[in-house]
């Protein structure tokens, strides 16, 4: 089953690969290690402005409690998955990446039905469940992976059609979208 510290090491790697600690403003508001104000608020200022080593201690804290756990990821049979699912939950949010390892289960659900003409659907809820972890761990891991991909591309692309100024964000979300 998945492991929660090499899918933290794989988000860190897009966050702040060095663990510099920098604190970044952005739509998010600060953001230190992934971890975004907007979304925190209960963050004490020292998170901030503290020590890089005390800040990542919370983060990952934060992560597990916030992300990681709420996704149920330590179920997945698949390490490469619960890597890219935690990622897009970090940065995307945990009801969108539920509703984009449901709809990507889904999309090879229905290619695989055609051929059997039996149709097997997850409802696209944002809600990790038992049936949602079961489809991901039926699901070829390649395959619904790449789709992952393809959806979290899609993603950032409408981000930035809805709001211009994240046009700034988009080659580092694509680089992302493609891990």
């Amino acid at each position: 089953m998945a492991d929660f510290t090499p899918a933290f090491e794989f988000v860190m790697q897009h966050e702040d690969a060095a663990r510099s600690g920098k604190v970044t403003v952005d739509a998010g508001g600060r953001t230190r290690f992934g971890i975004a104000e907007k979304f925190h608020p209960r963050l004490p200022e020292e998170f901030f402005s503290g020590s890089a080593e005390d800040a990542l201690e919370i983060a990952e804290e934060i992560m597990r409690r916030d992300y990681w756990d709420p996704m149920r990821l330590s179920s997945l049979a698949s390490q490469n998955l619960a890597n890219k699912l935690f990622d897009m939950a970090v940065n995307m949010g945990v009801h969108q990446a539920g509703i984009y390892a449901q709809r990507g289960v889904n999309g090879l659900l229905k290619a695989q039905s055609l051929a059997s003409s039996v149709a097997v659907r997850v409802a696209e809820d944002g809600v990790v469940g038992e049936e949602t972890l079961a489809a991901i761990n039926s699901a070829d891991p390649i395959a619904l992976h790449q789709l992952l991909c393809e959806l979290s591309r899609q993603h950032y692309r409408h981000l930035v059609s809805i709001n211009p100024s994240q046009a700034v964000n988009l080659s580092g979300w694509l680089r992302r979208a493609e891990a």
